[in-house]
């Protein structure tokens, strides 16, 4: 960094940025305890419900593959403010919905904010400083990225104890027009930025939409690297459809108040953070395909007893809660060396591997939440079992062939740690 003036910069850039992200977050995760309200004042199915969730994923997938080289090129400065514009707005149409048709266009607008946060604004940071402050940056953003689950659904349902739903998202498009105000004057100037950002734009010169398919296509030559996105893909699954159906079982289905739902999540986002802890513990004594295994068995022995809970004790919400906290623990253990070893199985750039490993992976994902509206049209958790227990031996299929590829790369413990 050059001088007070520049520190200052990067520190407002790196704080408009959490709440920017924050807001993005709580977009999704506020309004899914209001899901069962919109559909009622919509007159449609329930089906929508997920659907919306899956509309949100897709959104977030939309941009991964171009946005990052035609920021490069272009500057990522109007990109970002575009960006937040472009979910606020998003915010506000949703906020002024009349159909559940402009209501579902809104969700994708405002998962679009998604890609801004990852393919522009971590890059900056890792631009922007040494080695251990970006980690210490990074692993904060993305505590955030799972406090927001935790803690969205509760203040959504307080919100919805006194006020409408439409309320929500005028509350989160104000929070990011701060974010907005705030990126407009507090965005680095890109020619500061390291001298990796300077390579990346002479190279970025060059940049043609020929030369990204072939990259990618590259990419996707790699077993290895398709073996293990496939394995990604799928051990998310459960942990997106329980987001997704968790207001039509809780609330609808056990009648549990909006407050009671939210504090039904805890256990099962606390579980993720439960296993990220574990994990920097296991790092000090086991190799990554050895916790991808014993992560694997402990996700494992959730969605199975899952799927044997709710036939013994039928439809109580609790055969489902109970097991996916151990499902969730797994979770948090597997997911970060799962995304590094996918992420060092190619030799092509990072940011392109990084890229084409989240748009698969939530395409898979949006996959399986359409297959659960098959599996779920009764409300049986017997169905829903049997759905995570079939996504666990496919997931269990792929990932044995994933790690008995050659390992080229031996991964230090200080570098997974971020990867999450």
């Amino acid at each position: 960094m050059s001088g007070h003036i520049s520190k200052n910069i990067f520190v407002f850039f790196v704080i408009f940025l959490l709440i920017y992200e924050f807001s993005v977050y709580l977009s999704n995760d506020m309004i899914m305890p209001a899901m069962i309200d919109i559909v009622n004042e919509f007159s449609v199915g329930d089906e929508y419900i997920s659907t919306s969730l899956s509309v949100f994923i897709l959104g977030a997938a939309s941009l991964q593959i171009f946005l990052g080289p035609l920021s490069d090129r272009y500057g990522r400065r109007r990109f970002m403010l575009f960006g937040v514009f472009f979910f606020i707005l998003g915010c506000f149409i949703s906020a002024l919905s009349t159909s559940i048709y402009q209501f579902q266009i809104s969700r994708y607008m405002q998962g679009m904010g998604v890609c801004y946060i990852g393919v522009i604004g971590y890059t900056i940071i890792q631009e922007m400083f040494e080695e251990k402050k970006a980690v210490k940056i990074i692993s904060l953003m993305n505590a955030i990225s799972i406090l927001g689950p935790l803690f969205g659904p509760l203040a959504g349902s307080l919100f919805l104890e006194y006020y409408n739903w439409r309320g929500i998202n005028i509350v989160i498009a104000f929070i990011a027009i701060i974010s907005l105000f705030g990126f407009y004057f507090s965005f680095p100037n890109e020619e500061k930025l390291s001298s990796f950002s300077k390579i990346t734009k002479e190279n970025s010169k060059k940049i043609s939409i020929f030369y990204i398919i072939i990259n990618y296509i590259d990419i996707l030559k790699n077993k290895k690297f398709i073996m293990g996105v496939i394995s990604f893909g799928l051990i998310k699954i459960p942990f997106v459809v329980w987001i997704a159906i968790s207001p039509l079982l809780l609330i609808k289905k056990a009648g549990l108040s909006n407050v009671e739902y939210a504090l039904c999540q805890i256990p099962f986002f606390g579980g993720v953070i439960i296993g990220i802890l574990y994990l920097q513990n296991l790092l000090k004594f086991y190799s990554l395909n050895k916790i991808i295994m014993i992560g694997s068995a402990i996700l494992g022995n959730g969605l199975i007893a899952a799927f044997l809970f709710s036939i013994l004790f039928q439809e109580h919400f609790l055969t489902i809660i109970i097991p996916y906290f151990l499902y969730s623990v797994g979770l948090g253990i597997v997911s970060s060396p799962i995304n590094r070893l996918v992420l060092f199985s190619s030799s092509a750039t990072k940011s392109s591997v990084a890229a084409l490993l989240s748009f698969i992976a939530m395409l898979i994902v949006i996959l399986g939440i359409k297959s659960m509206e098959y599996f779920y049209q009764n409300q049986s958790n017997i169905a829903l079992g049997a759905f995570g227990f079939t996504v666990f031996f496919l997931y269990l299929f792929f990932i044995s062939l994933f790690l008995r590829k050659k390992e080229n790369e031996e991964v230090i413990s200080e570098e997974v740690k971020v990867c999450h």
